[in-house]
């Protein structure tokens, strides 16, 4: 994966760019901040002048300057609500923006993505990631703008007051910023690291704690096993956990240092000069009001460059993502094919799923004519998956042609190309959701009444009638609550509400039973009638009827013909023929032999 630019400045420069949509609420929310500061600071400016004016026995300028006070912290406090208001329309439209971007790019990056990166890895930074940069988005920002304001006002009410006492106050400020860098810097680093461990255990959980992984590890009774894998990251992030913050709280202690020797030094020094008559006590409280003030703005800057150094890690890690090429892209030019005949031409394709990788397809080429079926046939590896894969464009390939109605498929809209292809995989994947819900995803619009029919038409009925819940009945995770050949009959149910003019079979029923194989064959059959069919045949007796079939070996076509024209050959086709019939035909036997031996 393609690391984004790691320098602070860039990286911070895209940071920045997620708030261009809200450039004008943010120049208001400046205001505010500038407007909130200023109204918490001069009240401090008051009491300086009032106390002078108790030592002057002047009552009647202390009660105006208390009702001016009053006014001030209220209208302080009525303008933090608003800013705050103003802060949170800001942060979590520019959060919104981030998490559907990230998702929106996701579901356009290639297929290849998905099989080099782990699932776990993928939601932990969809979730934890863009969550732990979500105070940085939406309280950082104003934290530094109103700290900032405070600091700037202050030392200009400071200096006003007492330059030489403004001067004390300000030279902390260079020997603290050096240390503050390197403990952000550090931050970043650590929280870089926790994160990207965090992601692997998340992968790890992914794995093993799902329906399938769980059944995986009882099975081989691998328990033990995935308790120390887990426990490897799970004593690596107590590590990790346990640098940060230790490295937090030196930042702490040193910030609490500063704060708390500050104004002391500052009534001493200021101590004396009221003694010598340089400064009045009002201007000596004023000023120790404003140096506690100061520091506590000044600690959280601090901090809140850690804050930012650290979650730049984070930002590092989503741009990660949004910076992955989107392979398939659709052309601005592209044309809508609606409706669709089905007309399928692979021309002198070539295709290798990455560079420098063996081809999977070498300069394949056939044509299927629309309402045609066409099975692929050929040994593990030869290419048949990788070839539905090309026509639903989950690739484009390397070299050559592949044409829909005699449109290139790089010519077409990606919507127009999933409305014309539907396919029934091998493995059926279902949503834990219902098992309407489930069949309404091949047409969303789908009322209650069709998706009934289609789930007739699939032969779903009797077993949906067993149901006390029926159509609304909930599948579990992948659907693990239904059986194969349950889960295929809703597969297959989803494509027949897709109504799609082109269709993918990949064949998988060798696995179940005579009777079940039968009827699961029947419902593909309907399915596929009228329709430009393309199956993948695990079992050939199933392919007699195709109008073509295409045998495979090594990505190449190595065959094609009709049935008993391709026996006639005596080639692939033949051996694979007759090796299957005679598996068949020992399996058949051994439960005979098996019974009469016991």
């Amino acid at each position: 994966m393609r690391k984004p630019d790691g320098a602070r400045l860039a990286l911070t420069r895209r940071v920045v760019l997620l708030f261009s949509p809200y450039r004008w609420q943010v120049l208001a929310l400046v205001v505010m901040v500038l407007g909130s500061a200023a109204l918490s600071l001069f009240p401090l400016r008051l009491l300086g002048t009032m106390a002078d004016k108790v030592v002057d026995g002047d009552l009647g300028a202390l009660d105006l300057l208390f009702g001016a006070y009053v006014a001030m912290v209220v209208s302080g406090a009525l303008l933090g609500v608003l800013q705050g208001y103003v802060n949170q329309i800001i942060g979590q439209g520019v959060m919104q923006r981030l998490r559907s971007d990230l998702h929106d790019h996701l579901q356009r990056l290639p297929m290849r993505f998905y099989t080099r990166t782990r699932t776990g890895e993928i939601l932990a930074r969809v979730t934890s990631d863009v969550n732990g940069i979500q105070r940085t988005l939406t309280d950082t920002f104003t934290d530094f703008m109103t700290n900032a304001s405070i600091l700037a006002i202050a030392f200009a009410l400071m200096f006003a007051l007492s330059w030489q006492l403004a001067l004390i106050a300000l030279i902390v400020v260079p020997l603290w910023s050096y240390p503050t860098m390197r403990i952000g810097l550090q931050q970043r680093r650590l929280l870089g690291l926790w994160h990207a461990e965090n992601a692997k255990m998340a992968a790890h959980l992914e794995e093993t704690l799902s329906v399938s992984g769980s059944m995986l590890v009882k099975s081989f009774g691998r328990e033990p096993y995935e308790s120390d894998r887990f426990e490897v990251s799970n004593a690596n992030l107590r590590t990790l956990s346990l640098r940060r913050m230790m490295s937090a709280r030196w930042f702490n202690m040193g910030s609490s240092l500063f704060s708390t020797l500050i104004p002391g030094i500052v009534y001493w020094y200021g101590g004396r000069a009221v003694v010598d008559g340089d400064i009045s006590i009002g201007t000596l409280v004023a000023f120790a009001l404003l140096t506690q003030r100061v520091f506590g703005p000044f600690a959280s800057i601090a901090r809140i460059n850690v804050t930012m150094l650290s979650s730049l890690a984070l930002f590092e890690r989503i741009f990660e993502y949004l910076d992955e090429d989107v392979e398939i892209e659709e052309r601005a030019e592209a044309v809508a094919l609606h409706p669709a005949r089905g007309a399928i031409a692979f021309e002198g394709v070539d295709f290798s799923y990455n560079e420098g990788a063996r081809s999977a397809l070498s300069d394949l080429s056939f044509t299927a004519e629309p309402g045609q079926m066409t099975a692929l046939v050929g040994p593990s590896g030869a290419g048949k998956t990788t070839i539905t894969y090309l026509l639903q464009r989950f690739y484009d390939p390397q070299a050559g042609v592949v044409r829909l109605d005699g449109h290139r498929l790089t010519d077409l809209t990606l919507d127009s190309i999933s409305s014309a292809v539907g396919a029934v995989m091998q493995d059926s994947y279902l949503f834990h959701d219902t098992l309407a819900e489930n069949i309404r995803y091949g047409r969303l619009s789908a009322s209650d009444a069709e998706v009934a029919a289609v789930a007739e038409t699939a032969g779903l009925s009797r077993f949906i009638g067993q149901l006390p819940e029926g159509l609304q009945t909930m599948v579990g995770e992948r659907g693990y609550r239904l059986s194969g050949g349950e889960k295929q009959r809703v597969a297959i149910a989803r494509a027949v509400l897709k109504d799609a003019p082109v269709l993918i079979l990949d064949e998988a029923t060798a696995s179940l039973d005579s009777r079940l194989e039968r009827e699961i064959r029947e419902a593909t059959r309907r399915l596929a009638r009228g329709r430009t069919t393309v199956v993948i045949a695990h079992r050939l007796s199933t392919v007699l009827a195709a109008d073509q079939i295409l045998v495979l070996d090594g990505g190449r076509i190595v065959e094609r013909g009709r049935h008993a024209a391709l026996l006639a050959q005596g080639g692939l086709y033949a051996s694979l023929y007759a090796e299957q019939f005679a598996d068949e035909a020992d399996a058949s036997i051994e439960p005979a032999a098996g019974g009469s031996v016991s």
